[in-house]
């Protein structure tokens, strides 16, 4: 079974409710010491191991082993008294809670899965910054979020299309949107732009108007065409995508503790 183990690094009780006193610096190179045996340390440049609550606990460290998380804890610097250390044998960051599900039909309200399935619509950004696409399979559909605290796994999903094949891994919460912990795109399907034909003189052609087809700004020459004929007319160019097939995860301050980061394997 797999386990992580974490360091919980404890206040005086004089000190809760109070700023928590780290250093901000060692905790950046404790990261690059113990990173991977350690994860999660840091997101975009500043600690993430120290609650926002006014709990007792300082700070805390994840880790694949008790000496990985025993040895980040002897770099980390503080200005306040530690009272004590405890490290724990868990379940966090293994991916427990997600089961592997072949059919979007089957899935559930607050269950957590493992779905694969085909990008149906062009992904939206909503009010708030949430990006929002719909998966199917030849079940069913179930709408997918990211919401805006993932941050820049946003543009990821953003730049998803239909046709695509993916992997998402999520719950489904109280409105059965599937919210996105991470994802795998296994292809990408191609995208294309169409572009105004090409006048007989070199230059692009402009559009002369809905159903009035085009023309030349150059040497005035008319293309005259129908609506059904006008994708015919006109190039088609296939766009280059903006991402890569593989594995994209959301940040460690928006990840869930149960959810694996990839840094796992």
């Amino acid at each position: 079974t797999d386990a992580t183990y974490e360091l919980l690094a404890y206040r005086e009780p004089a000190n809760y409710g109070k700023k928590r006193m780290v250093d901000e610096d060692s905790v950046l190179e404790m990261n690059q010491k113990t990173y991977p045996n350690t994860f999660d340390n840091i997101d975009d440049g500043y600690m993430t191991i120290t609650p926002h609550t006014p709990c007792p606990v300082l700070y805390g460290i994840r880790g694949e082993t008790m000496g990985a998380v025993e040895e980040a804890h002897k770099l980390v610097k503080v200005s306040e008294p530690i009272e004590f250390f405890r490290v724990f044998l868990t379940n966090q960051h293994t991916d427990m809670h997600l089961q592997n599900i072949d059919a979007i039909s089957k899935m559930k309200q607050f269950q957590c899965y493992i779905v694969p399935g085909t990008v149906r619509t062009q992904p939206v950004v909503i009010e708030g910054g949430h990006v929002i696409f719909v998966l199917e399979d030849e079940s069913g559909e179930v709408e997918c979020a990211a919401y805006e605290p993932t941050k820049k796994f946003r543009d990821v999903v953003r730049h998803l299309a239909p046709g695509d094949q993916v992997i998402v891994y999520g719950g489904i919460g109280n409105k059965g949107t599937l919210n996105v912990e991470k994802i795998k795109i296994t292809s990408l399907a191609p995208v294309y732009e169409y572009l105004n034909p090409i006048c007989d003189c070199g230059k692009r052609m402009k559009s002369a108007g809905k159903g009035k087809g085009y023309k030349c700004p150059r040497c005035g020459s008319k293309m005259p065409t129908g609506s059904e004929e006008d994708v015919e007319v006109r190039e088609k160019r296939e766009i280059e995508r903006m991402i890569k097939p593989g594995f994209y995860e959301v940040p460690p301050s928006a990840r869930r503790h149960l959810s694996k980061p990839l840094v796992r394997g």
